[in-house]
């Protein structure tokens, strides 16, 4: 009896340990992000040296050459030479991530691997090659018959390091999710994977979430890029920014999750296609980049929903996504204190605290118009998002885009919003109510905000100078 007691206490005493190790090696976890490359032809064809520095600024490392007639950079490393171009990315602090070569094709990457390899990229996309159009066991038969054409060319990868991956593009035999999962399940080596890109697809989060746990880690570059209102014919320009991250209608939300979920170690890639073909998206260098920091500003809000609530962010839509007219305006600023608040005020926004609920305030508001923080004057809701939830505080179903920060209570259960610019708390954001087609309330205390009525100017945003 006493032996069996013994081994008890042994057998939990070790079973602790190990879980105990578990949680510290969990704790010790990086949380996860997302690897960002600069795709060259974002910004037509401009030079390398003016380039590089842009790399750091999106808060990327690496950067994608592309050739004409989308960009021109591929061909400027051939006018520079090998070695310029090496002492230009060591001086930037920055790697060369890939090379896209669709106009090689699958089969014409043999000499592209040997310049990767040596200037130690390890990535080449390209799309690839076969009938269009196929499905069921055709599809399979046809995407086997590319991959046996593949081998000798996967030897060649296998010996430079580089990863060929495969674009989902449009008129192409590798084009649907079927085609691709068909593509990985056949590859022969790992050095054959998938740049995929989610404009090509159905805009459906959810499937697309699917197909990135079914292609794992054989997904070598993952484009945030989604179908606008195309990218063949000119549009106005708000219409062609329509592709990016955070202005179209596509919910990035369980994209990231999935991606979260699968470890996802590959590049990312913030992209659209300009028309024509070769321009920047932008008039300036310094505008193509905010540009790029406005969808990754919204990518890190969708990494944050992820992390905050890793179960619900694969299955619920948020309010993250801006579908073009939630994008905020500039506003003036102006640089000095915040408005002085009073008692009260100051219980609300300074200690997280609660007025209390009824018809008071801004509950029954109806009229057009503009919601600012009380503190810092920064917009936060327009009126237009304003509904009725009879929970006793103004609620709205979505914010100015970058207005309201998401972060844990700290009760442990609910999620606090704050104002992004001066932190002065607002309430709690709800999701799963299901009291619009939003499916999110923000509820908002009265007193955090001022209430301005469309046709009257907006007081300029305060901003710290120490901020």
């Amino acid at each position: 009896m006493e032996i069996n007691r013994r081994r008890a206490i042994v057998s939990a005493t070790a079973s602790a340990t190990a879980l105990s190790l578990q949680h510290a090696a969990l704790a010790e976890t990086p949380p996860f992000t997302l690897r960002y490359m600069l795709p060259s032809c974002m910004y037509g064809y401009t030079e390398i040296s003016e380039l590089l520095p842009e790399v750091n600024k999106i808060g990327a490392t690496a950067i994608d050459l592309w050739p004409m007639v989308h960009g021109n950079q591929r061909e400027q490393l051939d006018e520079m030479g090998e070695a310029a171009f090496e002492r230009k990315l060591r001086a930037a602090g920055v790697e060369l991530g890939c090379l896209t070569q669709y106009k090689l094709g699958p089969f014409g990457l043999q000499s592209e691997m040997r310049l990767a390899g040596r200037l130690g990229c390890r990535t080449i996309v390209t799309g690839g090659k076969g009938p269009r159009g196929l499905e069921g066991s055709e599809l399979k038969r046809a995407v086997g018959d590319f991959v046996e054409q593949m081998k000798p060319h996967l030897e060649v990868a296998e010996q430079t390091g580089v990863t060929i991956a495969i674009e989902n593009h449009a008129n192409n035999l590798i084009q649907s999710p079927d085609s691709m999962k068909w593509l990985m399940e056949l590859r022969p080596s790992d050095h054959l994977g998938v740049a995929l890109a989610p404009y090509h697809l159905p805009q459906d989060e959810q499937l697309i979430a699917d197909l990135i746990r079914t292609l794992g880690n054989s997904i070598a570059v993952f484009y945030a890029w989604q179908h606008g209102m195309g990218s063949v014919k000119k549009l106005p320009k708000e219409q062609e920014l329509l592709q990016m991250p955070g202005r179209g209608s596509l919910n990035f939300v369980p994209i990231i999750a999935a991606l979260a979920e699968i470890e996802y170690r590959g590049w990312t890639e913030i992209f659209m296609h300009p028309v024509p073909r070769g321009i920047p998206i932008h008039d300036s260098t310094a505008k193509v980049t905010a540009e790029i920091n406005r969808s990754r500003l919204y990518l890190q809000r969708c990494l944050s929903q992820v992390a905050n609530d890793p179960r619900g962010a694969a299955t619920e839509r948020t309010n993250l996504t801006t579908g073009g007219k939630k994008m905020s305006d500039e506003q003036e600023r102006v640089t000095g204190e915040y408005n002085e608040l009073n008692a009260n005020e100051a219980y609300v926004i300074l200690r997280q605290g609660t007025e209390p609920p009824g018809p008071g305030g801004y509950t029954l508001t109806k009229d057009p118009g503009t919601y600012i923080c009380r503190q810092c004057n920064a917009r936060l809701y327009r009126a237009e998002d304003k509904f009725e939830s009879h929970c006793g505080w103004p609620s709205f179903d979505d914010e100015i885009d970058g207005a309201v920060i998401r972060r844990p209570d700290a009760d442990g259960r609910r999620t606090e919003i704050v104002c992004s610019n001066c932190k002065g708390h607002l309430g709690h954001v709800f999701l799963g109510e299901q009291m619009t087609t939003k499916n999110t309330r923000h509820c908002v205390n009265s007193i955090s905000m001022k209430f301005i009525p469309k046709g009257k100017d907006l007081p300029a945003m305060i901003v710290k100078e120490s901020e």
